[in-house]
């Protein structure tokens, strides 16, 4: 068997690469990039002593209050890296329903925003939506307790979360109109964590 290779033929293993790399087109890649393959992370969660994770109160009825859920410090980012991605999670030990029927959020699109600690949530640039609810979302029967869910955000904040800060979550009322609400009576969170994970080039 001969291992020569002719010269037409290393022509043609050229054209196929070009080709090849022809078909790797933005798209594709902005879609390998989506799936974060092979890029490093970071993991910030809020601290276990943050006196607003002990119990967050969903209350019954709309328009009622801005609802805090815990704050996070992002630091000891490596210098020089450029954030791709940034996303949020609450993590909910346990939920548990005060009214005598099953309770649930009990309207879409009301949301959990952020903030940096020095913005503003009455200005639009300094947050954003982090997590929206589902209708019917944090389910539970009649004055029980279950076992509490993540929630994770599906949007990008890296437009807010954009190096090492400290970092707001709200259900933000005031100035958005997007304070989470119950169906019944109060549902309360109980040992509710914050988790932002960063992941950069």
């Amino acid at each position: 068997m001969s291992l020569l290779v002719k010269s037409t033929d290393v022509g043609g293993i050229s054209g196929d690469v070009t080709t090849l790399l022809a078909r790797l087109t933005a798209i594709r890649a902005g879609y390998l990039d989506h799936l974060n393959r092979d890029r490093p992370d970071m993991i910030f969660p809020s601290p276990a002593a943050d006196a607003a994770a002990a119990i967050i109160v969903i209350p019954n009825a709309a328009g009622v209050t801005d609802i805090n859920f815990p704050s996070v410090v992002v630091s000891g980012l490596p210098l020089g890296i450029t954030i791709a991605r940034a996303d949020f999670v609450a993590v909910i030990g346990a939920i548990f329903d005060t009214s005598g029927a099953e309770n649930q959020v009990a309207i879409a699109a009301k949301t959990i925003r952020v903030k940096k600690s020095t913005g503003n949530w009455a200005v639009a640039g300094d947050q954003m939506v982090a997590l929206t609810f589902a209708l019917n979302a944090l389910q539970v029967d009649a004055d029980a307790y279950r076992g509490g869910p993540p929630l994770f955000g599906a949007t990008d904040i890296k437009a807010i979360v954009d190096g090492d800060a400290t970092y707001n979550f709200c259900s933000e009322q005031t100035n958005n109109t997007e304070g989470v609400y119950a169906t019944g009576a109060n549902i309360e969170l109980l040992d509710v964590s914050s988790i932002v994970r960063v992941w950069f080039n």
